[in-house]
């Protein structure tokens, strides 16, 4: 396996509510000291520029007589806005993770994505700017404070015929009832939308996002110590009553899952292609190839720590077996529950202890509540063409750790 890089997909975050326009009011009292609560500035990374470019794709806006491109450090950003006062500049941020917070400059309000590109969990204020909206039909006075674009464009003046004859035609076109919103796409997470109103044919809103790593953007270090999560882990001597107990049987060992890979490592399985060195990103996954005796088998496995950390002390939290797979491949849920167990077995199981099960196709899936699907669930497969009856392969999950 490669090192982690940055794929294409990102984690979406609710950070803020838009706020009331009474509270945009009482924003106008509130002072820039906390631009003074964000880190020390970086040693690298995104670019200060002074003049607007000739380019959209330079992803640039000037407001006022200030130039601000994008991607650009939370603090030289809030070295000019204010953070709305329901924020948290501390507030953690997972990697490849972003979320709209609110910052203010007198009455006029912007909304920013804030982004996190490291490898680590970051607070709020050691995160990257990497867009921003502006919204002059609601909540930004572009008479009192100026909003230009590349080209000449101008927030309430231009109209369509000028963000046209600048750029050129759309990569995308949308009628809404009030705008049309007119959006020019390099790639993605890579985009600028222009809203122009209806009612008086000219550009009241910019929506312009560039989720690109800029050039020396520090990313981070590997933690080199072992997870407490991952030293307190105790492989269980029995397996449990309870099909939806976390004690399993895997090919042989007993395992408590949530178990950290390095207990895989122990019972003799070994993981394959992986470079030294390889890491799983704070609250990120990573899928893994380990063998044993000749046998391979896929793992999904989970960084729970906000830190960056090596393959072996993140989790697998699911597995499964089928009677497709190797006969030396074997998992047996606690209450004994394996390949060949009877659906109506495990249908009287789980209803005994008062769960859930859902028959989806092929599929019954057990768990305790609607609220713990998700986390804590058993899956069985029944070959309807063998044997509807029989279960044909065995999945279990549990993304819960033990407190």
């Amino acid at each position: 396996m490669k090192r982690k890089v940055l794929g294409v997909l990102f984690t979406a975050m609710c950070l803020c509510a838009v706020p009331s326009a009474a509270y945009a009011e009482a924003q106008e009292a509130e002072t820039t000291e906390a631009a003074g609560e964000a880190a020390d500035e970086p040693e690298a990374g995104a670019e200060t520029v002074t003049e607007l470019s000739d380019s959209l794709y330079d992803f640039q806006v000037k407001i006022g007589d200030k130039v601000y491109q994008f991607p650009m450090y939370y603090q030289d950003f809030a070295a000019d806005w204010t953070l709305g006062k329901n924020e948290d500049p501390e507030m953690g941020v997972g990697t490849n993770s972003y979320g709209s917070i609110s910052f203010y400059k007198g009455d006029d309000r912007v909304s920013v994505d804030v982004i996190n590109l490291g490898i680590n969990q970051l607070p709020l204020n050691q995160c990257l700017v990497a867009g921003i909206d502006i919204d002059a039909s609601y909540d930004f006075d572009v008479a009192a404070t100026p909003v230009e674009l590349p080209g000449g464009i101008v927030m309430g003046k231009s109209n369509f015929d000028d963000i046209k004859a600048a750029y050129g035609d759309p990569s995308d076109t949308y009628e809404g009832d009030l705008y049309t919103k007119y959006s020019y796409s390099k790639d993605y997470y890579e985009e600028v939308h222009f809203y122009v109103y209806k009612d008086d044919n000219t550009l009241k809103q910019v929506d312009m996002r560039n989720f690109v790593e800029p050039e020396g953007y520090d990313k981070g270090s590997v933690s080199e110590e072992v997870p407490e999560i991952v030293s307190s882990y105790t492989a269980p001597t029995e397996l449990g009553d309870d099909l939806l107990a976390p004690q399993l049987e895997f090919c042989g060992d007993l395992y408590s899952l949530p178990a950290p890979v390095s207990a895989f490592l122990e019972n003799g399985w070994e993981l394959q292609n992986v470079e030294d060195g390889a890491y799983v990103a704070g609250r990120d996954l990573e899928f893994v190839d380990m063998m044993k005796n000749n046998q391979s088998a896929h793992f999904s496995v989970y960084n729970f720590t906000q830190d960056a950390t090596a393959i072996e002390n993140c989790f697998v939290r699911e597995l499964e077996v089928g009677n497709y797979d190797s006969d030396a491949l074997t998992l047996t849920l606690s209450g004994g529950f394996t390949l060949g167990a009877k659906k109506a077995d495990l249908i009287a199981a789980a209803e005994e202890k008062g769960y859930s099960c859902d028959e989806d196709g092929d599929y019954l899936n057990i768990y305790k509540t609607a609220d713990t699907k998700i986390d804590n669930r058993a899956q069985f497969w029944f070959n309807k063409d063998e044997d509807p009856d029989t279960v044909a392969s065995v999945a279990y999950r549990n993304e819960i750790l033990p407190e």
